[in-house]
């Protein structure tokens, strides 16, 4: 079983960082007003999301070409509980793109509180499913800074 770090890579460019503000809703939480450890994963996609619209991109216009990006890894690490009506901001930053997969790294903070840290992995395939590389105009994307 191939297993990957927690930690990003050290040399990772700053401008390949973005950072969402949100408030946990209630809806999130457990009958303590904790967020459910399953919501950690949906702060993660808002934030790969956002990450593409602070570059210009939405990512349904890519699954029209027929260019689709699974998550095929996951991890997380729970530090801190973050609560109902907590002010939280998601990092995300796009670490590591080979031919065909992309490596995004989050933190969830609050105020100067590391709540979750983890990553995703995806991979790049096309209509029938099956791995392809890359192509170019998503590879500039995947290295470029905010533009919005």
């Amino acid at each position: 079983m191939r297993t990957t770090s927690i930690h990003p890579p050290a040399d990772v460019p700053a401008y390949l960082t973005s950072r969402m503000p949100m408030r946990v809703r209630f809806c999130e939480t457990d009958l303590m007003g904790i967020v459910h450890h399953a919501n950690y994963l949906v702060y993660f996609e808002a934030g790969r999301v956002d990450w593409l619209h602070r570059r210009g991109v939405s990512y349904d216009l890519w699954a029209k070409q027929g260019v689709h990006l699974p998550v095929v890894e996951t991890q997380l690490r729970y530090r801190k509980a973050a609560k109902f009506d907590d002010e939280i901001i998601v990092e995300t930053t796009c670490s590591l793109v080979t031919r065909v997969t992309i490596r995004y790294d989050y933190r969830i903070v609050r105020g100067g509180d590391l709540l979750c840290d983890g990553h995703t992995l995806l991979a790049c395939v096309g209509n029938d499913l099956m791995p392809t590389r890359i192509p170019p105009f998503i590879a500039e994307v995947l290295k470029s800074a905010e533009s919005m």
